[in-house]
């Protein structure tokens, strides 16, 4: 078998709005991301950890103002990054991601996450994790998201065994 690694973090202000978009669910909040894309900070970091465990560039090499619309959806990273990782014959080991928000508070919101993410991905739940916490008040106005990613492939020899 042959392992492999990705990190990422996204960092995004938040600014008055009515929702914030985790993972692809919409959580109710007195604050959105201020960002060029739908915001979704934890589709970012994921679908940056796929690239990064790949060995790709980062998200704003291939998706920027110059080739995407404004308010673009997020999960087309997440699709391209999945994309490349069934070309290159990895697999999904175990995805592990961290929240960093101070409200609203998500414990009701990562199992949707987590199911959602299942779906998208096509692995278990047992291979993600969904954590959140806060800066303690510190940084009250960001967001952020952190992931790491295990992948992995079967590597054969000449005699097609592993």
């Amino acid at each position: 078998m042959k392992f492999k690694v990705g990190f990422s973090k996204d960092m995004h202000n938040l600014i008055i709005g009515d929702y914030i978009l985790l993972g692809g669910i919409n959580i109710p909040s007195k604050t959105k991301v201020d960002a060029y894309s739908d915001g979704d900070v934890l589709f970012h970091s994921l679908a940056e950890a796929i690239f990064g465990s790949l060995g790709e560039e980062d998200l704003g090499q291939n998706y920027n103002s110059k080739n995407m619309k404004e308010n673009f959806e997020s999960i087309i990273m997440v699709k391209d990054s999945l994309i490349l990782l069934k070309k290159k014959e990895y697999k999904i080991s175990n995805i592990d991601i961290l929240i960093e928000l101070d409200a609203p508070n998500l414990i009701n919101f990562k199992g949707a996450i987590k199911k959602n993410l299942s779906e998208i991905l096509n692995i278990g739940l047992d291979q993600i994790s969904i954590k959140a916490t806060t800066t303690e008040g510190n940084f009250k106005n960001i967001i952020t998201s952190y992931c790491n990613i295990l992948i992995y492939k079967s590597e054969e020899n000449e005699n097609g065994k592993i």
